[in-house]
């Protein structure tokens, strides 16, 4: 199978992320719609407690626990539709054969920063659940802080790589 191109393995990866983006986004706005409502559910039951033939027995308090949760899963969402929609450009070029170009050194770059982001906003999170008694878990691990660094790596090899093809372009 060819690496670039229509009907390559770029290209079957591309068809991959744009279905995990949309997931992602249902999920992303999901949570967004969740984050606006969850701190009014009390004021809303209590308001439909009045209306006539409608009973409430059950105690909805929401607890910092139970927002720190969603806010979780909020910004750890919003990191995934970041990396996909980056993959996606980076792909982009792959599939039209031109992968060393600066923009994609700088998406690498950005992807890194992103990653960090996400594994930063873990242990924050972790440590306010400390605080909140929430169920958050920090499942950071060294193969993830890797990864990071590998992607820092993979920028400098596209932004070397896109220097080295525009110095080969120059020369005739």
């Amino acid at each position: 199978m060819r690496a670039i191109g229509k009907g390559s393995l770029a290209s079957l990866l591309a068809m991959g992320l744009h279905f995990t983006r949309i997931i992602i986004w249902v999920g992303f706005i999901g949570l967004a719609i969740a984050m606006v409502v969850v701190p009014f559910v009390p004021l809303i039951v209590s308001a439909v407690d009045g209306v006539a033939h409608v009973d409430v027995d059950a105690d909805v308090g929401v607890d910092g626990g139970e927002f720190l949760e969603i806010a979780h899963h909020f910004v750890t969402f919003g990191v995934m539709l970041f990396v996909v929609n980056r993959l996606l450009e980076i792909l982009k070029t792959l599939r039209f054969g031109s992968p060393f170009v600066k923009e994609n050194a700088d998406r690498f770059r950005g992807l890194g920063f992103a990653l960090l982001i996400g594994e930063g906003a873990k242990f924050a999170f972790g440590f306010l659940s400390l605080i909140f008694s929430a169920d958050v878990e920090i499942n950071s691990t060294i193969i993830s802080w890797l990864a990071i660094i590998a992607v820092f790596v993979l920028s400098e090899v596209f932004r070397e790589g896109a220097r080295m093809k525009e110095e080969q372009d120059l020369t005739v």
